[in-house]
């Protein structure tokens, strides 16, 4: 049997993560801050009949803190979480049928989020506007962390494909 080695891994948001990011990650504790303020998209959301067919206007808000502890950075968006990513897998998600609850919406968008292991937490707020006359918005937020033990130490390592 031969084997091949590859050096990358790729995370699911479509980026792919650098082969020493494991070794990079230690003995540090820093973090950056991803913002992702103001995302305002039409959605199929809501429990009552009338919100089954008619798309209203949601507003989200993200705050990620991600590691960041990278020895040299050098301009390249494998060094980062990509917002981009991030932005296209939630429009990707809204646009993918309907939700019949903020709170579910969240939860998938959390996930979303946490694919990228260099994640560590992210906050998710969600408005449906115009639902009241006397309210600007209504909606809820969400505090989740990334629960995946040594999920740092997994990204450096060599996988080995045997073919």
């Amino acid at each position: 049997m031969t084997s091949e080695y590859k050096k990358s891994n790729p995370i699911l948001t479509g980026t792919w993560v650098p082969e020493n990011l494991a070794e990079n990650n230690k003995k540090t504790n820093k973090t950056y801050n991803i913002i992702i303020k103001d995302l305002l998209l039409d959605s199929l959301i809501g429990i009552h009949a009338h919100e089954k067919d008619k798309k209203q206007k949601v507003l989200i808000n993200l705050l990620l803190k991600a590691s960041d502890s990278f020895k040299v950075h050098d301009d390249d968006i494998t060094n980062v979480v990509s917002y981009e990513y991030i932005v296209n897998d939630i429009e990707g998600l809204i646009n993918s049928g309907h939700f019949g609850l903020l709170e579910t919406l969240a939860e998938r968008i959390s996930k979303i989020c946490l694919k990228d292991e260099r994640v560590l937490n992210v906050t998710i707020k969600i408005e449906k506007l115009d639902v009241f006359k006397n309210a600007r918005s209504v909606g809820i937020e969400i505090y989740r962390e990334n629960k995946k033990k040594n999920s740092l130490k997994k990204i450096g390592k060599i996988l080995k494909i045997k073919k």
